[in-house]
């Protein structure tokens, strides 16, 4: 360097400036990309957590819908049977009336009879009460559930009161025979109104909801969504929760246990949270484009979501 013209060492010093300065650039922009990739990850892990945080207060809410619902399907029937007893118990004191003095024996039976319905009305109580304090403690409020619930308490106090006042007027039954006869036939049609109350209980009780459909048919109805694709990547399909009544079928979860499919078992996927081993798929046959969702379990497949949702590839 010490014989080279001035103008060649100067060149010399820009040359190796110029490499020092993109090798700077390339360092910074690596760096740059790495904080991203960081960023990105960290952001992926979080909706993870929140993702299964939020899948795990889902399954809470239906299982405490599940057993809420098996609770005032309980006290539902107990309230019919409670009626029951009362028509039989008005009955009773008809006959003691009719005959004038009543016995000490048909007096102690009437006593009985009752006896019978009030406790079976503070047990039906007891258990709306514990119903409602699960609720509380859970820190979830289901309008529907407590509307019923009240109604049902509603109809129970009623009950006892009822009872309370025939308890009151057995000393002197003879009075009150023209009104318990005029009432008779008011108490039977209660009786079947209950009894076809009944019916639509326990078919709402046993109503699910099923909806099969492409990946393309039921993402663009909004029925299922791709969650935790992170640039492309990972991710998996969820159910949004929307009901659209053209894509769902009702269904009945003691009589239906077969589900059509029209494709075959490995282009299917269950995107709801069904238990695996509470059903299977098969095949329709070596060159069938179909195939049939089997329920093994119902108890199990139904137990947390009333919802089926099945999405082929």
């Amino acid at each position: 360097m010490k014989g080279l013209p001035a103008f060649h060492r100067a060149g010399g010093f820009l040359k190796m400036a110029a490499v020092g300065a993109v090798a700077a650039a390339l360092a910074a922009a690596g760096c740059a990309s790495k904080t991203e990739h960081d960023r990105a990850l960290a952001e992926n892990q979080r909706l993870m957590s929140e993702n299964v945080k939020l899948s795990a207060t889902v399954e809470s809410m239906k299982a405490e819908s599940a057993e809420a619902n098996t609770t005032l399907a309980e006290v539902q029937k107990g309230l019919e049977d409670i009626r029951a007893k009362e028509l039989a118990a008005i009955r009773s004191s008809l006959r003691v009336a009719e005959e004038g003095k009543a016995s000490g024996t048909r007096r102690d039976q009437l006593q009985a009879e009752i006896h019978t319905i009030r406790t079976a009305v503070r047990e039906n109580l007891d258990k709306l009460a514990r119903l409602e304090r699960s609720n509380r403690e859970s820190g979830v409020k289901l309008a529907s559930i407590q509307s019923m619930v009240d109604e049902l308490k509603k109809s129970l106090q009623e009950k006892d009161a009822t009872v309370a006042e025939l308890q009151s007027r057995i000393a002197d039954l003879s009075k009150t025979v023209n009104e318990q006869a005029t009432s008779l036939e008011q108490k039977e049609a209660a009786i079947h109104e209950g009894e076809t109350r009944i019916a639509e209980t326990t078919t709402e009780l046993n109503r699910a909801y099923v909806a099969v459909g492409s990946k393309g048919d039921l993402r663009r109805k909004g029925v299922v969504e791709r969650r935790g694709d992170i640039l492309g990547l990972g991710g998996r399909w969820i159910e949004t929760g929307k009901f659209d009544p053209a894509v769902f079928r009702e269904v009945d979860v003691t009589k239906d246990m077969r589900v059509s499919i029209p494709a075959p078992a490995k282009d299917v996927r269950v995107v709801t949270a069904q238990p695996k081993a509470s059903y299977t798929i098969v095949d329709g046959g070596p060159n069938a484009r179909t195939s049939t969702l089997e329920v093994k379990d119902p108890a199990a497949f139904w137990k947390g979501d009333r919802y089926l949702v099945v999405m082929t590839d």
